[in-house]
Parts: C-alpha cells; structure tokens; sequence
C-alpha cells in the first residue's frame, strides 16, 4: 500500500473501491441514456417516417395504398353481436 500507516491504508483501499464503484455507475447510467435515445429515435422513426435523420420503410401510408394488411372481410363482422 502507501506506506502510511494502517489507517491510512484501509482509507485509500476504501477511496479506491469508492471511485470504482461510482466509475462503473456513471457508465452504467451513459449506457442507459444511450440505448433510451436510440430505442426512442427507433419508436419515432417508425411512427413518423423520415423524422430523426433516418429513411424509415414505415411512411405512414394507409394499408390501401401500400398493399399491407389488406382485410379479408367485413371489419364490423368480427365485433357484432
């Protein structure tokens, strides 16, 4: 250790623990602000299309238009009573 006595020694080991620790949170919490702004340019680029930089393949097009999700049948069949 320091040198410094026994007391001092326990202080510096537990200094040491202390900056790992807080070192290791603050990566913890950067990476969890990082994924929650990519998960969130994600959810808007889906939602709006070009928005946030990226060329989404959702543009908001009705099903009609772009061919997907085209109903077999009546919608009100499935909910009457």
């Amino acid at each position: 250790m320091s040198g410094g006595g026994v007391f001092t020694d326990i202080l510096a080991a537990a200094g040491r623990i202390f900056e790992v620790m807080v070192e290791g949170h603050w990566e913890t919490v950067g990476m969890l602000f990082d994924s929650l702004g990519k998960g969130t340019m994600r959810i808007n680029r889906n939602a709006y299309g070009n928005l946030g930089g990226g060329g989404g393949s959702l543009r908001g097009s009705s099903p009609e238009v772009s061919g997907f999700a085209v109903p077999t049948k009546a919608v009100e069949s499935k909910f009457a009573k």
